[in-house]
């Protein structure tokens, strides 16, 4: 099977079942004959289509004669392949683009559907350019929602939250090609180490200027295929993830125990925590033993080889009440702020999702409230955008425990990141980073 009918493949996979894409893709190219060159080319084909899908139906319903909303879904995933790859891949001469996918139609669509890819093609190519949705569209959210490819419901409420600039700088920073952020395990080696070991094995990084022990690539295929990964020299994890643990405060000077990771899967923050050797005793609790082997893998590639991981409820938990003295809650979300590495995303979720992520959130906060030492500290964090899930979350649970919690304001060295006074929050287009959210709060001695 060839790269473009593999990434055809997944895309009807994805189609019929919403599936994860990184799911799909590790089920998919698994023990194919594709070289990693090809398997590179699958996966930007899919994720550049599914991130860019709404536009590039418009385009292609616009050239196509009828009703195309009923057209054969194999015949509509195979144009908007053609028109991603000859938009965005421009590596690729156009003329072998339309020899491609001429052929492959041939291979999947009835002959007569044959004809009409290759006439929709070959028009593209003389006036795609003038195709241009912000010119058509009369309302804000119809035109965000086409010319950057989003559901109009998430559209229509981003801009009830904020205002159409906003909301377009977001859109369009969050469709932009992904940037990885690494960790360094210092316990492994020294950032000059690592930083040689990057340049002899040519891979381009920058270090972040908030944060000395993260460093953003681009090529993480290269990473992996080096070796970075397996011998735990770094993990692959989001800034805007280390800048939670920040609020914990696990970094002070003292030792620091016990420490609970309330939702500790798939194990990032876990491993940095692990990674701070002030903490005296860190658990960590799942809902799902498959996820805690896969925070077990990644605490034994980095070189933590004991380690507390429970399974269990975050919501009803097994410990005793008053065991811990930091919780970290880095709770489920629907991950709307990780849209640029996870484009998928914005075609899986739901308001209805959202609402049901908001209520199990509520849940496991009341959870930690019962598990935190009086003068404790819990961080709540979400890779998520939506207030539903963040500050109203916040809001719910201080109206359901009284006063015996205070918010703690960020600390002065992350103001940049600070909303409302009070909370850290985060946006792929104003801090270069996913969208997050995180609060701390301390728990009000008794007596």
């Amino acid at each position: 099977m060839t790269a473009r009918e593999t990434a055809l493949q997944i895309l009807m996979l994805f189609e019929r079942e919403r599936s994860r894409l990184d799911a799909l893709f590790e089920s998919q190219l698994k023990g194919t004959s594709l070289s990693l060159k090809e398997r590179k080319f699958v996966s930007n084909l899919v994720s550049g289509v599914i991130r860019f899908r709404l536009l590039l139906d418009w385009k292609a319903g616009t050239l196509f004669n009828g009703n195309y909303k009923t057209a054969l879904n194999k015949f509509k995933l195979i144009l908007v392949l053609a028109l991603y790859e000859l938009d965005y891949l421009d590596f690729i001469p156009p003329r072998a683009t339309l020899y491609e996918y001429v052929e492959l139609a041939k291979k999947k669509l009835p002959a007569a559907q044959v004809g009409t890819v290759n006439g929709i093609l070959r028009t593209y190519l003389r006036t795609g350019k003038t195709l241009r949705p912000e010119k058509k569209f009369k309302y804000p959210e119809t035109r965000l929602s086409v010319q950057y490819s989003y559901p109009e419901w998430l559209i229509k409420r981003w801009l009830g939250r904020w205002d159409p600039t906003f909301v377009e700088d977001l859109c369009r920073a969050m469709n932009e090609r992904p940037v990885f952020d690494l960790r360094l395990n210092k316990r492994k080696m020294a950032a000059r180490e690592f930083e040689e070991k990057l340049v002899q094995a040519k891979i381009a990084y920058t270090i972040s200027p908030c944060l000395p022990e993260v460093y953003r690539i681009t090529d993480i295929q290269k990473l992996q295929t080096k070796g970075f990964l397996t011998n735990g020299y770094c993990s692959v994890q989001d800034e805007s993830g280390m800048l939670a643990i920040r609020l914990l405060d696990a970094d002070k000077a003292g030792q620091v125990g016990p420490v609970l990771d309330l939702c500790s899967a798939p194990g990032g923050k876990f491993t940095a925590l692990l990674e701070n050797d002030r903490i005296l005793q860190l658990t960590g609790l799942d809902l799902r033993y498959e996820r805690l082997k896969k925070v077990r893998e990644n605490c034994l590639r980095l070189g933590f080889s004991n380690t507390a991981l429970v399974v269990g409820d975050a919501g009803c938990s097994p410990f005793a009440a008053g065991t811990f003295s930091k919780i970290l809650v880095d709770a489920p979300c629907s991950g709307l702020g990780t849209i640029q590495k996870h484009p998928d995303i914005k075609w899986r979720r739901s308001l209805e999702e959202i609402l049901t992520f908001q209520r199990q959130q509520i849940r496991i906060l009341l959870e930690a409230d019962r598990l935190l030492k009086p003068g404790g500290t819990l961080v709540y964090c979400t890779c998520t955008i939506d207030d539903s899930e963040n500050e109203e979350v916040i809001n719910a649970f201080l109206a359901k425990v009284g006063e015996d919690y205070r918010l703690v304001p960020p600390p002065a060295r992350l103001k940049r990141f600070l909303s409302d006074g009070q909370f850290l929050r985060t946006f792929p287009h104003q801090h270069g980073m996913e969208g997050s959210f995180a609060a701390k709060l301390e728990k009000i001695k008794s007596g």
